[in-house]
């Protein structure tokens, strides 16, 4: 997606190493600044792969290798803003991998494709964006860092460059350590809360038990999600370790209506990767386990997935579609209470029941999901009725915090690249 951008950095990259020689004298005053006054970054880098293989200050910093922002604090020209496209001129497989999954793209998804009430249509604000949004989703950089888009570390990040993502959302830097990206904690940063409870449902799983009791083999989610799989008998690799994080995904659990994988340009259903998906988590689980266990969990799994869709949301859609049609809902997003109940079902209740139900999360697939998707319905309900009877849209006067149309405020409405214009 992003590929000629990088072989261009790459070229511009190689050029830079070879002409390098007047990095020392820069790569001493990095140091002598940075050891007074922030000495930890230093003692990370030192401790990293790459300060043991001399990788220097200005392989990533150097800001002609790739467009960035360069710092107004250092006496060198030092890029701060550093991009996955110079991490791809050591780990192109890594940054190619990355490059079209859905972390890289949630940017191009929220705002190109979906264009959500939150940022694109102004249900909350700056403040509420940096601090709330922004640090997993990222941030958009493009000519000047404020404190709205910096620092970020967020998996989408829109950089300088045009490139979408950055790899220190799992590596922090100055250290990049494996061990703290292969930590569960790593993904529970952002996986977790009242609508996409991954880590706590993966610790109320049986693996997450074992992991919590010290076995050495429990899974964790690189090993579901990332590590090489081997066919058991043969030991022939079935699948190679990966940054794609999408390719052992059938389901679109995340979404309104769930539906199999997409591809995250377009986002059209791609049933044919799906069933390649489905044959590769299913490998893995059957490093551990019976082909017995391994397709009674799917399909368990896939009864939730028709139950939440038929029984659940396509009732509530119903309803909700109705109130629109019928012009008793305010055009603005999240100023009725039926957005809310309606948003709530799907995106709390029911994400919740189709996660718990993915990741063995018993508590989370009835009584925090499909129990509560009930009790949900219900009160959409109870607002559909009311709002029948009264006739007419009963918005709040107000909404805390919302900006609605209050134009640079939506600047990441016009400021993220709409990739399917790139094709």
């Amino acid at each position: 997606m992003q590929k000629p951008i990088r072989v261009a950095l790459v070229a511009a990259w190689c050029l830079f190493f070879v002409a390098g020689t007047g990095w020392a004298e820069e790569e001493e005053n990095c140091l002598e600044c940075h050891e007074k006054r922030s000495p930890m970054v230093v003692e990370q880098w030192r401790e990293s792969a790459h300060g043991r293989e001399d990788v220097s200050c200005m392989s990533c910093h150097d800001p002609d290798i790739s467009k960035t922002i360069v710092s107004d604090l250092c006496k060198e020209k030092v890029a701060v803003v550093v991009s996955p496209a110079v991490c791809a001129n050591c780990h192109e497989k890594e940054v190619e991998e990355q490059d079209g999954t859905k972390h890289a793209t949630t940017m191009h998804f929220f705002v190109n494709v979906l264009q959500e009430g939150w940022t694109v249509k102004g249900a909350n604000n700056d403040p509420e964006r940096a601090t709330g949004c922004y640090p997993c989703h990222g941030s958009v950089i493009k000519d000047e860092l404020n404190w709205v888009n910096w620092p970020n570390n967020g998996v989408g990040r829109v950089n300088p460059d045009g490139t979408m993502g950055t790899c220190t959302v799992c590596h922090s830097h100055h250290r990049f350590s494996l061990e703290e990206a292969r930590n569960p904690t790593t993904c529970g940063r952002c996986h977790l809360g009242p609508d996409h409870p991954q880590i706590e449902v993966w610790e109320e799983s049986k693996h997450g038990k074992l992991h919590a009791a010290g076995e050495k083999w429990a899974p964790t989610c690189t090993t579901c999600h990332m590590a090489a799989i081997k066919d058991n008998v043969s030991g022939k690799e079935i699948s190679p370790a990966t940054h794609d994080i999408g390719n052992r995904l059938y389901w679109e659990i995340q979404a309104p209506l769930t539906t199999v994988q997409k591809d995250k340009i377009f986002f059209k259903p791609q049933p044919e990767v799906a069933k390649k998906n489905r044959e590769r988590m299913r490998a893995v689980c059957l490093q551990c386990h019976v082909s017995r266990h391994a397709n009674a969990h799917f399909e368990k799994f896939d009864k939730v997935v028709v139950d939440y869709t038929e029984n659940y949301f396509k009732p509530a859609k119903k309803l909700y579609d109705e109130l629109k049609q019928k012009n008793l809902l305010s055009p603005r997003p999240f100023d009725d209470k039926a957005d809310w109940l309606f948003w709530y079902l799907w995106h709390h209740e029911g994400r919740r029941m189709r996660i718990g139900a993915a990741m063995m999360g018993a508590d989370y697939a009835w009584w925090h999901g499909a129990h509560d998707t009930k009790i949900r319905y219900i009160e959409l309900w109870q607002e559909y009725k009311r709002l029948l009877e009264l006739g007419r849209a009963d918005p709040v006067p107000y909404l805390p915090g919302a900006v609605f149309e209050k134009g640079p405020n939506l600047r990441p409405g016009i400021d993220v690249p709409d990739l399917r214009k790139m094709q």
